[in-house]
């Protein structure tokens, strides 16, 4: 290392003044005589907390301050380092490799958190800036700095680990002890300033200036609080208005390379109140010479000691100071700049840029270092020093799931088949122009490509680009009355020989023989008599087919989209078997006084007229297929409902077919996920279906698949009668951005948001390249972004003239969707085809904008003219 002075600048090597002596037994051993422990820190991930957790924190660190002795230094240092986004690639399918490839090199911001506890030699000597050891080239001050180091070091592991173990009494925080070669290696890590790998040995020189000293390439620039601002709080509401740590502006709130460095000094508060006391007096002693300043200050520290006293507070010492380390001047400018910025907002607080003594300091905020520290100290309460100190982390990814982003725009996965909760159910809450489509759809791809299986119930054509680039449109029904679908509730494969019915499809039936009945949505649902005599007459006609048919029959019917079923035999279940049956049961015992009475309770002759339609007329097809629809060939269907939505009959009836359909493709897959999402054809759920929508739960979840609910507002769901079951069930939330904030206050009420959340919920922003979600997981909630590769954009895309080239582009290519998008991309990028246009509409539109400015800054000019013509006047 080189260091300024009168004389020639001279070199000196670093084991000269390397301020670690040695490592033993997992501690370091300073030059000076201290023994330090150290811990690698866990913290809550950013946003997490509310008020109540960040008063606890602040009571618990500065309650635990108190168990460390005189002299004792607590240093917290938070290293955030940047490392470019790197991903394997090879072998994956063709968004996922569009996806890596835009976000490849991308610098995304790392953090790392350490707490190290130094304890003091047998004798104490104050440090300043001509004592410490850098100043005296690493040679201790103290005769004998290593007495008793055994002792000590016995005394540091005990009262070390009563530390660590209080604050993990927190929750979300856990301290991992560093052993001896982890400490080594952030000893190298720290002076080479390269934090996202481990450098073989001291690489970089180390060089002193007068504005700094410089690492290798990087130079180092040190900002230190050198007052406090008008007030400090355990937290506060950062810039996008959520509850962070009041030291948040200094954390991840400075988007580029630093560290952030506190030490807290304990101090002998009594002997230190007493120090106070006699400037006290002597001030006061003194005021026929003193100023207005003086009387202000001895009355400061008249309060400030007997707050300390009447509180029971431990007095400490606190230093804190961000280091800057870049390679560009320009760029260490614009990140010096901020940094003062971003201590302001700790409620107006005072930085000092290091000079002269940034070296000193740089080496004294090593590991373990801290009470190296030259006069950079401010006196005050135990709790004012916690609030300074950081305990929340950015977001840590999950193993799997889907990709997004955190708010900083840093990819990472996010498991949304969450098998720790109460269900994997989804609720995907977004008013129109929120993106709901385009979100769901993003997740969908991901899906496809990860080969779950997924079944979409939409109403309106809202997956149908979708569907058509990753499937093709052969999984895409759409039902209306020319291409109707025809399906076979009443259809079960036999077990055995025999048709053995289960008590979830007896639940389904029951519910669709009511809505047939009653009609959806009625004011006149089934009664319990009514309810109770479906359940014992529906598995009575799987009795009596057992027992009346077996000889072999093969269905030959295919109507739509059918796939060759199961072979059955004997008469085949069917609405139209089970309408004879009932005629045929209530001829045979309409004579029998038991039944008589309990048919009192049950119209059968209205019963049987309502379903004659779908018998022997106009819906006789829907429900009397001779084969079950089979759609097991394909891993990603949707069915379209928009034609049939205004048909009051056939709209509830279909949905639920579909849904049970898409339920039974669910048992027959128990090892793969599977997703059935539900957008705006839930609403077809009525009051006569509640036991059929709880069964549905119940088989979702003990399936391994997940029921995703889509829906414009809060609202369609409380209306509905089965709300509050689908609230009930899905433990994942995702709300879109609301600009209606009345409507976030109903979501909050219904759902149980606390005001931290809604704070969230305001938070959210939309860019021209992403927009970001709010993401509930049983307690857990956390805004992220969803950003996506231009590949995928081009599929998601609503904007109807996007979508319509891309469809003439993949016809162009006969069918490759990849060709087709590749395409589509380097014509946006070339502003070719439809993209030519939108770039004349822009630049119509700036140069429309511009006149129209300069038009408003001459009329400005003119009336100024005439405002100063008539003053003159």
């Amino acid at each position: 290392m080189s260091h300024p002075g009168k004389r020639p600048k001279r070199a000196v090597s670093l084991a000269a003044i390397y301020p670690l002596y040695s490592i033993e037994q997992n501690k370091l051993i300073l030059k000076d005589g201290r023994v330090a422990l150290g811990f690698e820190l866990q913290g809550a991930e950013m946003e997490k907390w509310s008020e109540p957790e960040y008063d606890l924190l602040n009571a618990t660190f500065s309650g635990a301050l108190k168990i460390l002795p005189c002299g004792t230094v607590a240093q917290k240092t938070d290293i955030y380092y940047d490392h470019p986004y790197r991903e394997q690639v090879a072998d994956k399918p063709y968004f996922q490799r569009k996806n890596a490839g835009y976000f490849l090199d991308r610098l995304m911001l790392f953090h790392k958190s350490y707490l190290f506890i130094s304890f003091p030699a047998e004798r104490l000597l104050k440090t300043n800036s001509l004592n410490t050891l850098l100043a005296g080239l690493g040679k201790s001050m103290l005769q004998d700095p290593f007495a008793n180091i055994d002792t000590r070091m016995g005394q540091a592991e005990t009262i070390g680990s009563e530390f660590a173990s209080s604050l993990q009494t927190l929750p979300d925080i856990r301290l991992h002890r560093l052993p001896g070669e982890a400490l080594a290696g952030l000893y190298t890590q720290y002076f080479n300033l390269a934090f996202d790998h481990s450098p073989d040995g001291f690489v970089r020189g180390i060089t002193n200036h007068l504005s700094g000293l410089s690492v290798g390439e990087k130079k180092v620039r040190i900002a230190s609080l050198k007052g406090q601002g008008a007030a400090v709080h355990p937290c506060l509401k950062n810039g996008y208005g959520v509850l962070s740590p009041f030291i948040y502006p200094l954390t991840s709130g400075l988007p580029f390379p630093h560290m952030l460095s506190q030490h807290i000094l304990i101090e002998d508060t009594e002997k230190r109140l007493k120090t106070l006391d006699t400037e006290r007096k002597i001030n006061n002693s003194l005021s026929f010479l003193s100023t207005q300043d003086n009387e202000l200050k001895s009355v400061e520290l008249d309060a400030f000691t007997a707050g300390i006293r009447a509180n029971n507070k431990r007095l400490v010492s606190m230093n804190l100071s961000v280091t800057l380390f870049e390679a560009s001047d320009k760029l260490l400018k614009g990140y010096l700049d901020q940094t003062v910025s971003a201590f302001r907002e700790l409620t107006g607080a005072e930085c000092m840029i290091e000079s002269y003594d940034a070296a000193s300091i740089f080496f004294a905020n090593a590991p373990g270092n801290g009470y190296q520290l030259p006069d950079r100290w401010l006196l005050m309460p135990a709790d004012y020093a916690a609030c300074y100190a950081n305990f929340t982390t950015s977001y840590q990814p999950d193993k799997t799931g889907e990709f997004l982003c955190d708010r900083f725009r840093n990819p990472l996965l996010v498991n949304l088949f969450n098998t720790s909760l109460n269900n994997q159910n989804c609720l995907t809450i977004g008013p129109s122009g929120s993106g709901k489509s385009y979100t769901m759809g993003s997740f969908i791809t991901q899906r496809y490509e990860r080969g779950a299986r997924q079944i979409i119930i939409d109403v309106g054509g809202t997956y149908k680009n979708v569907m058509e680039s990753l499937v093709g449109l052969d999984a895409y029904f759409e039902y209306d009355i020319i291409h109707p679908l025809s399906f076979n509730p009443f259809l079960l494969d036999k077990q055995e020989g025999r048709y053995q019915v289960s008590g979830d499809k007896i639940n389904f039936l029951t519910a669709l023989l009511a809505i047939l009945w009653k009609g959806a949505g009625s004011k006149t649902p089934l009664t319990p008599a009514e309810r109770a005599i479906l359940l014992r007459i529906i598995p009575a006609y799987y009795a009596y087919l057992n027992e009346h048919t077996g000889h072999e029959h093969t269905g030959h019917e295919h109507t739509g989209h059918e796939h060759t079923g199961h072979e059955h035999t004997g008469e085949l279940p069917s609405l139209k078997g089970f309408y004879q049956y009932l005629k045929r049961m209530d001829e045979e015992k309409k004579g029998q006084e038991a039944y008589r009475q309990q048919m009192q309770f049950f119209n059968l002759p209205q019963f049987l007229i309502v379903l004659s339609p779908f018998v022997e007329g106009t819906y006789e097809h829907v429900l009397n297929a001779s084969r079950e629809m089979d759609i097991s060939d394909y891993p990603l269907v949707c069915f379209d409902m928009a034609r049939i939505k205004s048909d009051p009959t056939l709209y509830p009836l279909i949905s639920m077919l579909i849904t049970e359909l898409a339920l039974d493709q669910i048992r027959k897959y128990p090892g793969v996920i599977k997703y059935l999402y539900m957008d705006e054809a839930w609403s077809m759920l009525s009051d006569s279906m509640g036991d059929w929508v709880e069964s549905m739960y119940r088989t979702i979840r003990k399936n391994n698949g997940s029921m995703c609910i889509i829906t414009q507002g809060i609202d369609e769901i409380t209306h509905s009668p089965v709300g509050a079951a689908i609230l009930a069930n899905a433990s994942t939330q995702i709300i879109l951005n609301h600009t209606d904030k009345n409507q976030v206050a109903k979501v909050a009420k219904q759902l149980g948001f606390t005001t931290h959340e809604v704070d969230k919920i305001h938070s959210m922003r939309k860019g021209t390249d992403y927009r970001e979600l709010f993401i509930k997981q049983g307690d857990i909630s956390k805004v992220y972004c969803l950003e996506v590769c231009p590949h995928l954009d081009a599929v998601l895309s609503s904007k109807p003239m996007e979508r319509n080239y891309l469809r003439e582009l993949t016809r162009r290519y006969e069918g490759n969707i990849s060709f087709a998008v590749n395409q589509y991309v380097e014509d946006r990028g070339l502003k070719k085809g439809i993209f030519a246009q939108e770039a004349s509409t822009d630049q119509e539109r700036s140069e429309h904008q511009e006149r129209s400015e300069h038009q408003e800054r001459s009329e400005h000019q003119e009336r100024s003219s005439d405002q100063e013509g008539f003053v003159h006047e």
